[in-house]
């Protein structure tokens, strides 16, 4: 039971993400929507001063959770729980640098 904890676990957590980045990029880039940044606010990361940068950080995370996303399922299918864990894991500190990297001024 715990191997299919971590199997969801990492496909879900790793494809949200995933989904979320690719959207929000994907709107920006080719739909011509307007990215809402703030850098005029102290509180706002360093990526939030140019649209440029700011594109670039959602592509950088788009890609890794999309890699992490697609190993986990093709590791869930081909039965080998030592790779899943090592996505799960993956996924847990991909989300640790984008909260990292949100934090940075």
């Amino acid at each position: 039971m715990n191997r299919l904890y971590f199997s969801l676990a990492a496909i879900f957590s790793s494809g949200i993400f995933s989904y979320s980045y690719w959207k929000e990029w994907i709107q920006i880039k080719w739909l011509n929507s307007s990215a809402v940044l703030l850098p005029e606010k102290p509180e706002a990361p360093y990526f939030h001063s140019t649209e440029e940068l700011y594109l670039r950080v959602l592509l950088v995370f788009a890609i890794a959770f999309s890699l992490i996303f697609s190993l986990s399922i093709f590791f869930t299918l081909k039965k080998m729980w030592k790779a899943v864990f090592f996505c799960f894991v993956m996924s847990m500190l991909c989300i640790l640098a984008v909260m990292i990297n949100g934090a940075i001024k």
